[in-house]
C-alpha cells in the first residue's frame, strides 16, 4: 500500500508543482527560472483571467455612463428630456430622481420602476451618506456613486453596453522571456508620498513604499510604486516610448508582488495591461507621474485598443 502511495504521489507532485507556478502570480518563481513555454502559458493564463474580469458584471467593458452631481435634484430615465439620459430600452421614459445634498444621496424612483438593492425590493425614496454608498439595480442596469475629491458621481453598468457586445479582444505584443527581469526595492528613508494626477486634472497623494531598480535592454530604471490596497502587492503606472504608437497614450498599469526579505521581485511587463480609460470614456483614470516615464520602448503586454 505505502508502495503504492509513494509512486502516486511521485507521478503527480510535478504536474501539481508545474500548474501551482503557473496558476499563482509569484507561485514557484523563486525556485528555478521558467522556461520559455512555461512562461508563455503563465502570461497566457492571467490574459485569459483579465479579459474575463473585464466582463464581469461590474466590469469595465460594462461601463456605460458617468453622470457628475451637482448639488440638485436630477431627474433619470430613458427620455432625452431628463438630467440623466438612460439607454433607450433599458428603463422607463421618465424613471426617477436623484438628489444631492453634499455627500447625501437621496434616491427616488417612481412607483413603477422596481429598483432593488441588494437583491431586496426598494420600496419608495431611500437616503444614504457616500461613507457607504448604495448600489441599485433595475434589470439590465446598476447604479453605483462614487467620489472623486469633493465631487461626486452617479457611475451606470449596462449588461448590454455597446462596449461589451463589440468587445473584439485586446492586440497584444508577442510574449517575449527578455521583458521578465528581476528588480531591487530601493525603501525610502521615511513615509514617502507621490502626487498622482488622473485625466480630470485632480492629483491625489499616494503612498509609495520605495523605487523598483532593474535591468532591461542593458540599462538601469527606476519606477516609483504606489502601495496597493491590502499590502500584498504594489501598483506601477508605466509610461515608455510605445505610448506614442503602438500602446495607449496614457501609460499602462501593471501589478507585481511586494518583494521578500531580499528586497527583489519579478517584474514580468508582459502583463502590462491597458487602463479602463483606454475602453472607456466614463472612467477617471491615474496617469503616469513623470518619475515613471521610461526612455524605452517596452515591446510587451497590451496593445493600444
Amino acid at each position: 500500500m505505502m508502495k503504492r502511495l509513494k509512486s502516486y504521489l511521485f507521478a503527480v507532485l510535478p504536474v501539481v508543482i508545474f500548474i501551482t507556478c503557473l496558476g499563482l502570480v509569484s507561485g514557484c518563481e523563486g525556485d528555478r527560472p521558467l522556461t520559455e513555454e512555461e512562461h508563455k502559458e503563465y502570461v497566457e493564463q492571467w490574459h485569459r483571467e483579465r479579459i474575463e474580469r473585464l466582463g464581469e458584471e461590474q466590469g469595465w467593458l460594462k461601463l456605460a455612463g458617468l453622470f457628475w452631481l451637482e448639488e440638485d435634484v436630477h431627474s433619470f430615465g430613458s427620455s432625452s428630456e431628463n438630467d440623466i439620459v438612460l439607454p433607450e430600452g433599458s428603463i422607463d421614459a421618465q424613471a426617477g430622481t436623484v438628489r444631492r445634498n453634499g455627500r447625501e444621496i437621496t434616491f427616488s424612483p417612481n412607483e413603477e420602476t422596481d429598483f432593488t438593492i441588494n437583491g431586496e425590493t426598494l420600496n419608495g425614496s431611500i437616503t444614504f451618506h457616500m461613507e457607504n454608498p448604495l448600489e441599485f439595480t433595475h434589470g439590465r442596469l446598476t447604479f453605483t456613486f462614487i467620489e472623486r475629491d469633493e465631487t461626486v458621481g452617479l457611475r451606470l453598468y449596462d449588461q448590454q453596453s455597446e462596449i461589451y457586445t463589440g468587445f473584439a479582444g485586446i492586440e497584444r505584443f508577442p510574449v517575449d522571456l527578455s521583458y521578465r527581469v528581476d528588480a531591487t526595492l530601493i525603501p525610502h528613508e521615511e513615509p514617502t508620498t507621490i502626487p498622482i494626477v488622473n485625466i480630470l486634472g485632480q492629483t491625489a497623494e499616494n503612498d509609495t513604499p520605495g523605487v523598483l531598480e532593474f535591468e532591461l535592454k542593458s540599462e538601469t530604471h527606476r519606477l516609483w510604486a504606489i502601495s496597493a490596497s491590502g499590502g500584498d502587492r504594489l501598483f506601477l503606472i508605466v509610461a515608455d516610448e510605445t505610448n506614442r504608437s503602438s500602446t495607449f497614450g496614457g501609460g499602462r498599469f501593471l501589478y507585481v508582488d511586494n518583494p521578500g526579505p531580499l528586497g527583489t521581485v519579478t517584474v514580468d511587463f508582459n502583463k502590462l495591461y491597458n487602463p479602463p480609460c483606454a475602453f472607456s470614456d466614463y472612467t477617471t483614470c491615474p496617469l503616469p507621474p513623470p518619475e515613471n516615464r521610461l526612455n524605452v520602448a517596452i515591446e510587451a503586454g497590451e496593445k493600444r485598443y
